[in-house]
């Protein structure tokens, strides 16, 4: 113990030291070694797994209306890559041409499209399943489109995440989506 209390006293005098020692010059950056910088932590992406629903889930996802979910989600989607303006075609130009923020960057309030404090699974596909509008299409379609195994795999992980039943996500429910809980 004394041991360690005189290696104590030597390293903060020699650190004292140093610290006087050319006030005026700018310190060097010391860089952790490369097994010590802690990764950021990854995104969940919903559809890089398979989800499990409980037989209610299952119910409540036979139920899901497709139809109404692509229109929903086409105006949502065409709503959040496009800055507000009155003009129709000019937010369907902006679409094809400016991007959306990266999965990680889409809080809450971005996602939540009607602030109902709450996400319909078209909503929550603008996160689920976040598209590049600037890639290439087949037969010059430049619109981001949602294909029918990406809304699947979007309202499968929907409904796993919807705990309580009501088709709509909580936050709460939606931070566990983002965190890719498992409740099997």
């Amino acid at each position: 113990m004394n041991m360690l209390k005189a290696n104590l006293v030597l390293v903060s005098g020699m650190a004292l030291a140093l610290a006087g020692c050319g006030e005026n010059e700018a310190a060097e950056p010391v860089a952790a070694p490369a097994d010590q910088v802690a990764a950021a932590p990854q995104e969940f992406d919903p559809a890089s797994r398979e989800f499990t629903l409980s037989d209610d889930a299952q119910k409540r996802r036979e139920g899901f209306d497709s139809s109404a979910f692509t229109t929903e989600y086409d105006g949502y989607r065409a709503a959040a890559a496009a800055p507000e303006t009155g003009d129709a075609a000019a937010q369907t130009e902006k679409v094809n041409t400016q991007g959306l923020p990266e999965r990680g960057e889409m809080n809450w309030e971005y996602l939540d499209r009607n602030a109902d404090g709450k996400l319909s699974v078209a909503e929550y596909a603008i996160w689920a399943v976040p598209l590049n509008p600037d890639a290439p299409k087949a037969n010059d379609e430049t619109k981001p489109y949602v294909n029918a195994e990406q809304a699947n795999k979007a309202a499968d992980s929907f409904f796993y995440y919807d705990l309580n039943g009501d088709t709509y996500l909580s936050q709460r429910e939606f931070t566990s989506a983002r965190r890719g809980e498992d409740f099997g």
